[in-house]
């Protein structure tokens, strides 16, 4: 008789923890855990990355080829500073806006997956398309953050950088926890106050590892950006926790463990014979 076994458990924080401040976080344990994922995951996880950054550019190119017609009208402006004007500088805002919003889903799904190796599970790049199931309320969420980030960046730009780190979070709390957008963001607020300045000084590493990245052409960047993937990752397991599912089946003794799924149904062995019990599965 086949009979099968599931069991939901919580890895790192919870929600409550977070909210209260009681986790712990040391950048030293952080970079230290982000590397060694960086460098186990690099191969499967890099093509992730390439694809988040061609559906960015080309966001970004057609939102200027809309407004300018012609692009190259900026490098032309850089080249002769008096063919620069105040258009130029909204068509880039505006563009700059568009490919951040738009590109959310994808993002979203590179979050679950480095995600998904801070829990000790591996991915392929085809696992990019989880977070296009999240697509409108990450977008609402990105939508708001970023409205957030241009108002008081009016007021005290220094502010739209802390509500950058304040809502970092907000992503895969609605991707991981289906938090509504607007709870996601201000979950992600109260959790990150209470390590501000812990949070702070990693971010600030962070930045300066993608200022030395981009040196020499932008080729350090291949390991900065999956770094900081990996970062938030465990960044958010440890705050946040992560739900996973462990599914056994007795007759033949195999088990599952999942990223928290959408299917309360544990896979039989006929619809998935060959799966891994160690890949993710949103």
């Amino acid at each position: 008789m086949n009979k099968d076994f599931e069991r939901d458990f919580n890895l790192g924080g919870t929600i409550e923890r977070a909210i209260s401040g009681k986790y712990e976080l040391k950048a030293g344990a952080v970079f230290h855990e982000a590397w060694q994922q960086t460098m186990k995951h690099f191969l499967s996880f890099s093509p992730a990355i390439v694809a988040l950054i061609v559906v960015q550019l080309g966001i970004f190119y057609i939102a200027l080829k809309l407004q300018l017609g012609d692009p190259s009208v900026i490098l032309q402006g850089f080249q002769d500073p008096s063919l620069l004007n105040e258009g130029i500088f909204q068509a880039i805002f505006v563009a700059n806006f568009s490919y951040e919003v738009v590109s959310a889903p994808v993002y979203a799904g590179i979050s679950l997956m480095a995600m998904s190796h801070a829990a000790g599970l591996t991915t392929k790049p085809r696992h990019i398309a989880k977070g296009l199931q999240y697509t409108v309320p990450v977008i609402i969420a990105t939508l708001f953050s970023l409205m957030l980030q241009g108002i008081v960046s009016m007021i005290f730009p220094f502010l739209s950088m802390y509500l950058s780190l304040a809502f970092s979070q907000s992503i895969l709390l609605i991707c991981e926890k289906k938090v509504p957008p607007l709870q996601s963001l201000l979950l992600s607020l109260r959790a990150v106050n209470k390590k501000i300045f812990v949070l702070s000084g990693i971010y600030l590493l962070l930045v300066l590892m993608f200022i030395v990245g981009a040196m020499f052409y932008g080729i350090g960047l291949i390991f900065v950006l999956p770094f900081f993937f990996h970062v938030k990752g465990i960044l958010y397991r440890e705050m946040f926790g992560i739900t996973l599912k462990i599914v056994a089946t007795e007759d033949n003794g195999s088990s599952d463990q999942d990223g928290d799924d959408n299917d309360p149904t544990p896979p039989s062995n006929d619809d998935k014979p060959n799966k891994n019990p160690e890949v993710f599965d949103a």
